[in-house]
């Protein structure tokens, strides 16, 4: 027998419905059901491309339309109802389809044969399983607060963008929308904060507090960019935008399964390629390489769901005879970075001078427990006691304990480039004879690590193929002739 619990409130809100339950799951009060569905007229994409194919075509190949199909979400949220007993609840579903959510489709269910959590995706209608669909924008009507999709939908029949005069048509009804001109909108999804206060994505807090939103500069800027075109087919020519809504992720299914495979690569590539410059030189004062990286994107490099993004550098340093005579950032075996961590590499500390920008989730003892200033202090020694990933990530005399999943966290360690920052970074060459080398750089990113997908292989049932599917892109590159003096 299955038995359905609808653990958590979720936060996302809708004014023609109510699909969640009025409290939290307690050990009191295991199952509690849904309220009663009130009719709805979110619309499928299909239907939106009857009158405007081309946005919906560019729709179709961006990571709103593959919330859903993305085989690493539906590992993660399948561990995660298992390993919390269903206490995730509908925290990731609420942002990966708003429409299941909001009708009531999507309820963790408890099979009593295994006493196992879960949460199928199989059962969701024709509009509620393309993921962030087009009425899921253009029905939003209020943001409550930018962080995990407290937002609230009023689909209603009337369609709500950017465009001023919008064309009366027998379609639907339409209507400007300031809201649909700022980054609250996104940020509603693109922050989230588990439920022990660990900020496992902050893309929205550091648009913030950059230059770029100081500037008036939205999300939208740059991943919606402006063109000159039809809204809807036999409209007027104007301003609108694309709808790819480029990122970094891409798609790791088979490429025939879903729309743009290469497509988006080739785009995902260019923005990546856009969002740093890398210069090198040799070290001033000493025998080294200085290396600098300066962010240009509108939030921290990386960003995003951050504990899973790894960008580093890599490094050649070549003699005369063009033999290796310094190298870090190399992979192991496995293809995992060589950090200082046991558990994510072959060879753990074999690099420690490795530089990798990303983030590495903690649990710190009694944190989520506590409040006020006592909290604070806590989360101060917690930070203190983060470390490069090359020498391990986090001081093992701390007692803090490196996570896998956002679940498990109750902070994190960030080592990430902040908007409009820079990175310095000296590698230590004092180990080479005096001679003549050249330097070869490279700035390298990706979205998930090997060991992140092994994981979810071993406990998830995730395809190993996916991991092969990921790609490393090179952000930039730099070159630089060194000559190491003697100690003399």
């Amino acid at each position: 027998m299955i038995r359905t619990c609808w653990a958590f409130l979720p936060l996302v809100l809708a004014t023609l419905v109510l699909a969640a339950c009025d409290e939290a799951r307690s050990d009191d009060d295991d199952i509690l059901e849904p309220r009663k569905e009130r009719p709805l007229v979110f619309e499928s994409p299909q239907t939106c491309a009857e009158c405007h194919q081309s946005h919906v075509d560019e729709w179709a190949i961006s990571n709103h339309a593959y919330a859903l199909v993305d085989p690493v979400f539906v590992a993660m949220l399948d561990l995660g109802q298992a390993a919390t007993e269903g206490k995730l609840g509908q925290f990731c579903v609420q942002c990966h389809t708003p429409v299941g959510l909001a009708a009531g489709q999507t309820p963790v269910v408890i099979d009593e044969a295994t006493g196992k959590y879960g949460q199928p995706l199989d059962g969701l209608d024709e509009v509620a399983k393309h993921g962030v669909s087009c009425d899921v924008c253009h029905s939003m009507t209020d943001v409550v607060e930018p962080v995990n999709a407290r937002s609230v939908l009023t689909p209603d029949g009337t369609r709500r963008g950017t465009i001023k005069d919008p064309v009366p048509n027998d379609a639907h009804a339409s209507a400007f929308s300031d809201l649909h001109e700022t980054s609250d909108m996104c940020g509603s999804c693109h922050a989230v904060i588990n439920s022990k206060q660990a900020r496992v994505e902050e893309t929205f807090p550091e648009w913030a507090a950059s230059s770029f939103a100081r500037d008036g500069k939205t999300c939208q800027s740059c991943h919606m960019p402006e063109y000159v075109g039809q809204a809807a087919k036999d409209g007027p020519q104007r301003k609108v935008h694309r709808h790819q809504f480029v990122g970094v992720d891409v798609s790791l299914v088979a490429p025939e399964d879903f729309p743009g495979y290469d497509e988006m690569r080739d785009l995902t590539t260019a923005l990546l390629k856009s969002s740093a410059t890398l210069t090198a030189e040799q070290a001033k004062g000493q025998p080294g390489l200085a290396v600098s990286i300066e962010n240009l994107a509108g939030h921290a490099l990386p960003s995003g769901a951050t504990a899973e993004r790894q960008m580093w550098l890599h490094v050649v340093v070549t003699d005369e005879t063009g033999n290796v005579a310094f190298e870090s950032g190399a992979l192991d075996d496995n293809g995992d970075l060589k950090v200082g961590l046991e558990t994510l590499t072959i060879e753990p500390g074999a690099d420690p001078q490795l530089v990798v920008f990303g983030q590495l989730m903690i649990d710190v003892p009694g944190l989520a427990a506590l409040e006020g200033a006592e909290r604070e202090a806590t989360i101060a020694d917690a930070e203190a006691a983060c470390r490069p990933m090359g020498l391990g990530g986090v001081d093992p005399a701390s007692g803090i304990t490196p996570v896998s999943f956002p679940w498990q966290a109750s902070w994190q360690c960030n080592h990430l480039i902040a908007a409009d920052g820079r990175a310095d970074v000296i590698f230590d060459l004092a180990a080479l004879p005096p001679s003549a080398y050249q330097a070869s750089i490279e700035l390298l990113f990706r979205t998930f690590p090997p060991y992140f997908l092994r994981e979810l292989e071993d406990k998830a049932r995730l395809d190993p193929a996916v991991k092969e599917r990921v790609p490393v892109v090179t952000m930039a590159t730099a070159q630089v002739s060194l000559a190491l003096p003697g100690d003399g």
